[in-house]
C-alpha cells in the first residue's frame, strides 16, 4: 500500500510546536498560493534557456510585465544575482526507520558526502541548514544556518543513521504527517526572525512517497508560502516512485516544488553534487521583482510573470518558472512572532 505523506496540513515550511493553525478558508481549498507579509511583494523568476537548460542571468527590469489577477502592476523594486536575498539552502530528510518506501532515506544514507563539493558555489552571505522529521514524532533543526560549508554532510551523517522505529503504519504515518509540519515551522519561523529576511530554499532528499488529500495539501502549500520560499528536491535515480493513489494528491514535495518556482530532479549517487549544484545556480541566478499588491485583502491574487515583447525577441524560447498566487495579508500572523 502506498505510504502516505509524512506532510499534510498547514505549512510547508512552516510548523512548529506551536500554537494550532486555523482552519483553512474557502479561498485556501482552491490551490497553492504565497501571502505577503508585508506591503510589498518578492516574486522570485528563473528563467531557462531552451538550448542549454542554463539559467537566464542578464535579464532586467525593462524585461519583465508582472500581472495581479489579470492587471498589470508596476514593478517597484528589481534584484538579480548576488543583489537579490541571500538564500538559506535546508537540506531534509526523513528518519531512516524501519518499513518505510525504499528511497526515502536508506538511499542517501553513506552518500552524504557527495553533496560537499557543491556547497562550494553558494556565495558569501549564503547559508546552509539540516533538519529531519521521523514517524516516531521526533524532530528539529539539526543544523542551524551556516557559513561553515564542511559541517552539513557531517551532520546528515548523523541524522541519517538507521533507527529501530517501525514506520510505515497507519499511525505512524499520522504521527509523521503532523511532525513534518511542526518541522517546516520551524524552518520558516527561522527565516522570519531573521533581519534581513533570506529566502528559504528547502531542498527534500527524499523519493516522494507521499500523498494527502488535496485539500490539506493546499493548505500546506499556501502557509508554506508566507515567506515566500522556494521547494526543490532530489530523488535517487534507483528509487522506482509509486503507485497512484485514490482521492489524494501524490508526490506532494513534486507537487509543491511545482507550485512555489522550484524543481524537483532525479540524479544517480554520482551526481548528487551534480544536481545540487544546478538547483543552487537557478537560485543564484533568479530575478527578483517586487511589487505593491492593489489591495491588502487577505484574498486569493494570481500571478503572472512575463517577458515584454523586445525581450522576448532577445530571449528565444526562455521559460519562466514563478510562483502561481499570492495572498495579500496585512501582517505576519501570531505564530511566527
Amino acid at each position: 500500500m502506498a505510504r502516505r505523506s509524512n506532510v499534510t496540513l498547514g505549512a510547508l515550511l512552516l510548523v512548529a510546536a506551536c500554537p494550532p493553525v486555523a482552519p483553512p478558508s474557502a479561498a485556501s481549498r482552491q490551490g497553492p498560493t504565497i501571502r505577503a507579509q508585508s506591503s510589498l511583494v518578492l516574486v522570485d523568476v528563473i528563467g531557462l534557456d531552451p538550448k542549454n537548460g542554463l539559467p537566464v542571468r542578464n535579464f532586467r527590469k525593462e524585461d519583465f510585465r508582472i500581472f495581479d489577477n489579470g492587471q498589470e502592476v508596476p514593478i517597484a523594486t528589481f534584484d538579480t544575482g548576488s543583489d537579490a536575498r541571500p538564500v538559506i539552502v535546508w537540506l531534509t530528510v526523513i528518519c531512516n526507520e524501519q518499513g518505510i518506501p525504499t528511497g526515502s532515506a536508506e538511499r542517501f544514507a553513506g552518500n552524504e558526502a557527495r553533496f560537499r563539493p557543491a556547497l562550494d558555489s553558494l556565495e558569501k552571505n549564503d547559508k546552509v541548514g539540516v533538519a529531519h522529521w521521523c514517524d516516531n514524532g521526533a524532530t528539529q533543526l539539526d543544523l542551524a544556518p551556516t557559513a561553515d560549508r564542511d559541517r552539513p554532510a557531517g551532520v546528515l551523517a548523523e541524522v541519517l543513521r538507521p533507527i529501530t522505529f517501525q514506520g510505515g503504519t497507519p499511525d505512524s504515518d499520522a504521527t509523521g504527517e503532523v511532525t513534518f509540519r511542526k518541522m517546516v515551522r520551524l524552518i520558516i519561523q527561522d527565516a522570519h526572525r531573521r533581519n534581513p529576511q533570506p529566502l528559504p530554499a528547502v531542498v527534500f532528499l527524499h523519493g516522494d512517497h507521499t500523498g494527502q488529500p488535496r485539500a490539506e495539501l493546499n493548505e500546506l502549500v499556501d502557509d508554506f508560502l508566507e515567506t515566500s520560499g522556494i521547494v526543490f528536491g532530489i530523488r535517487d535515480s534507483r528509487d522506482h516512485g509509486m503507485l497512484p493513489l485514490i482521492d489524494e494528491q501524490a508526490q506532494i514535495l513534486h507537487y509543491m516544488a511545482t507550485h512555489t518556482g522550484g524543481e524537483y530532479v532525479t540524479a544517480s549517487p554520482p551526481r548528487y553534487a551534480a544536481a545540487l549544484q544546478s538547483i543552487l545556480v537557478q537560485l543564484h541566478a533568479r530575478s527578483e521583482i517586487g511589487f505593491l499588491p492593489p489591495a491588502i485583502d487577505g484574498k486569493r491574487h494570481t500571478l503572472k510573470v512575463e517577458l515584454t515583447k523586445e525581450a522576448r525577441q532577445k530571449h528565444k524560447g526562455v521559460r519562466l518558472r514563478f510562483r502561481p498566487e499570492y495572498i495579500p495579508m496585512p501582517e505576519t500572523p501570531d505564530w511566527v512572532r
